[in-house]
Order: C-alpha cells, then sequence, then structure tokens
C-alpha cells in the first residue's frame, strides 16, 4: 500500500476560507461570543442561542423547542413548543412562540410579537396594538414593550406611556427595546433613552442590553452608564 502524501492536504487546509467568530451578543450584565457567556454570568453553552437574557439571579438562552436556565453554577433545559419569537426574563419570564406565550406558570394563548409578565397581567403587543391580556389598551403599530416600575411603555412608529396616556413620535422604527434604572432604553438608529419629554442619545451600536445603570454596547463589547444622559 502506497504512503499518503500530506502535501495537497496540507495545501488544502491553508487554502480553505477562514470561518469569522460570531458576532458577540450582549445580554443585561455582559457578553456572550457563540456559546461562552462573560460577565455576572460566565457559563459554556451548546451553541449561540437565538435569544439571550438575564435577571437577577438567572441566566435564560432561548433555542429551538429547548429554554435553557443557568442558576447558581446549574444549567438545566426546559422543553418549549415552539421556536423562540422573543424572550424576556425581566420582570418575570416570558417566552414568546408565535401563537403563545411561554411563563413559569404555563402557555397563555396570546399572539404576542412582544411581552412584558408583570403582577398586575401580561402586557403584550401584536398587530391591534397593546393589550393588557384580552384587553386592547391602545392601536397602534407596536413592536416592543417594557415594563418599569409602575408604567409600560409601548414602542413602535411612537412611544406609548401606560397609565399615564402620553404618546411620544419616535424618528426611526424600534429595533429592541430595554428597561433599566434610567428607564426605557430603546434601539432605533442608535440606543436612546425613551422618556415622555423626548429622547435623549446614549450611544452608537448594533446591539445592546442593560442592567440597572449599565448599557453593554456591541460592537466593541463596550460598557457605559446611562446616568451620564440620564434626564436632568
Amino acid at each position: 500500500m502506497g504512503r499518503l502524501n500530506p502535501l495537497p492536504l496540507l495545501l488544502l487546509s491553508a487554502c480553505a476560507p477562514l470561518q469569522a467568530p460570531p458576532p458577540a451578543l450582549p445580554y443585561p450584565g455582559g457578553f456572550a461570543q457563540g456559546g461562552l457567556v462573560a460577565g455576572r454570568f460566565q457559563v459554556a453553552l451548546p451553541g449561540t442561542p437565538l435569544f439571550l437574557d438575564a435577571n437577577g439571579n438567572t441566566l435564560y438562552a432561548a433555542y429551538p423547542y429547548q429554554l435553557l436556565v443557568y442558576r447558581e453554577g446549574r444549567l438545566e433545559s426546559l422543553p418549549l413548543p415552539g421556536t423562540p419569537r422573543f424572550l424576556r426574563a425581566s420582570p418575570r419570564l416570558v417566552v414568546g412562540l408565535g401563537e403563545g406565550v411561554f411563563t413559569e406558570a404555563g402557555l397563555l394563548p396570546y399572539p404576542a410579537q412582544d411581552a412584558a409578565l408583570t403582577e398586575g397581567g401580561l402586557y403584550w403587543v401584536g398587530r391591534e396594538g397593546l393589550y393588557l391580556e384580552n384587553t386592547l389598551l391602545r392601536r397602534g403599530r407596536f413592536q416592543q414593550v417594557v415594563a418599569l416600575e409602575g408604567q409600560v411603555v409601548a414602542l413602535g412608529e411612537e412611544a406609548f406611556f401606560f397609565p399615564e396616556g402620553q404618546s411620544l413620535p419616535l424618528p426611526h422604527p424600534v429595533r429592541k427595546a430595554q428597561a433599566g434604572a434610567c428607564g426605557a432604553v430603546a434601539l432605533l438608529d442608535r440606543v436612546y433613552l425613551v422618556g415622555p419629554k423626548g429622547l435623549r442619545l446614549v450611544a452608537e451600536a448594533q446591539d445592546f442590553a442593560t442592567w440597572e445603570e449599565v448599557l453593554y454596547l456591541v460592537p466593541g463589547n463596550r460598557t457605559l452608564s446611562c446616568k451620564e444622559v440620564a434626564w436632568p
């Protein structure tokens, strides 16, 4: 039997394109690169999640038909009845599944594009507008909803503040929103603080997450205190 010549294999390896590293994914407390999570939580996940979010003591990573929960150094898996459309860890866990919303108490039959589960019930946005469970609170084209202390903000072409009833037109469609220590934070063309008084520019970024007063920004894995740009 002849000996295999390693030279062609070396040439093929040298010519093979190098795979770019996966983009950084910010979460409330740090950044993830692929399945490697650093910051407040440090854990190796089995791969890049569709969504990553965290509250005070738990990290959640959503995959098709699976939700991984990392708490107190232990990683456990929960089955999901579908592919997640969104994930929110705060105020309480919700996972959007298209025609329903997964919660720790069970599956709720709301076709939410985004949702926030509070002590007062599930606030969600859909085709008609902002809802509190079965009640339509405001008609509009909203894509995101965040819950602050005593207030809910729905964001789309405008920001609507409930229960105050105030609305604020937005200069660009909202791409992402979270609640932080300084209020509602939204990614439009850039990252802004959004309040009834108007918008306050925070930073140039393609994605963000917020934990307490700190914003985690990509690209560049940067951090910034929202109090540097907070309302007077």
